[in-house]
């Protein structure tokens, strides 16, 4: 069945995907509600769009899991750019009675500065889980910590990773696995999707 909403881009389920790891991530993440739920839904979907066709039935996951990786991924970008640019703003001087937006009843960052508290930790938590990562791909060989750039950052596919490392796609699976091992003794396994 084809959503009415995008004029039949997208299936329901497609939809519903969509939402249901959005809402995950904005429980996570408060910085994602200053964009707004639709407008994530929209982004992430239209990159959905873009990269489906990649999609290879052969590797043994379902279509729905892989669109879950796609929007975790577009996310994971959106979050990161939030992070640079609340950076870029503590460069900035803004006076905390300032609206900030049009109109006298708007609230200031008076107001809200409690909700920044929050995204700090939020932050802080995000940089302390990110040196535990690093740490643990320190412990990686060089072709495995290689094989999650080209999977994690790059979200390149098994069979593209294969050509470009010059090694059998059996070989790469048995990787993950290894690598996925070093991730579970690290109590990080829920970071690998």
């Amino acid at each position: 069945m084809k959503s009415q909403r995008y004029k039949g881009l997208f299936e329901d389920w497609e939809v519903g995907v969509a939402k249901n790891v959005i809402e995950k991530f904005r429980n996570q993440w408060k910085c994602l509600d200053l964009e707004g739920f639709d407008d994530l839904l929209q982004e992430c979907l239209f990159h959905w769009h873009s990269v489906k066709d990649k999609y290879d039935p052969s590797f043994g996951a379902s279509r729905q899991t892989f669109m879950s990786r796609v929007v975790k991924n577009k996310l994971g970008h959106i979050i990161e750019k939030f992070s640079t640019d609340k950076r870029k703003i503590f460069t900035e001087a803004e006076s905390l009675d300032q609206p900030l937006s049009d109109g006298d009843d708007e609230p200031t960052l008076l107001d809200i500065l409690s909700e920044d508290e929050k995204y700090a930790t939020n932050l802080r938590i995000h940089a302390e889980l990110k040196i535990d990562i690093s740490r643990t791909v320190q412990k990686l060989t060089p072709k495995q910590q290689e094989l999650c750039r080209l999977l994690g950052e790059e979200g390149i596919s098994i069979p593209e990773a294969s050509q470009l490392l010059g090694m059998p796609r059996g070989t790469l699976y048995e990787e993950v696995k290894r690598i996925k091992s070093i991730f579970q003794k690290e109590n990080l396994n829920e970071y690998l999707d």
